[in-house]
């Protein structure tokens, strides 16, 4: 286990945090309310592949973030590495960003 119980919480409530904002945002956008577009998204960080629409995106980031939120429940060594190179992307970084999955030098 790479890390304690306590920054195991921390993590996980702040995948959870991220999570309810990003299916909050889906459900506005799936009920056809404004106020959800590119410039909200790239503001909250969320990106996607080329051609996505902003429920593709929206669902997208949600995968990912349920995915890391899994890892860090199973106690799986795979979190908090970068999914291309394995390195450790470390607890600080992780703490300001649980959902993580790329170190620097692997962006989508």
């Amino acid at each position: 286990m790479r890390f304690d119980d306590t920054v195991t919480r921390r993590l996980r409530r702040g995948l959870l945090d991220r999570g309810m904002t990003l299916a909050t945002l889906l459900a506005e956008a799936m009920s056809g309310r404004s106020g959800v577009d590119e410039r909200r998204l790239t503001a909250l960080g969320v990106g996607g592949k080329p051609g996505m629409t902003l429920r593709e995106k929206l669902r997208w980031a949600l995968d990912r973030v349920e995915s890391r939120r899994r890892l860090l429940d199973a106690r799986d060594d795979a979190y908090g590495r970068c999914e291309v190179c394995h390195a450790d992307l470390g607890e600080l970084a992780l703490g300001e960003m649980p959902w993580a999955d790329r170190c620097r030098n692997h962006p989508d």
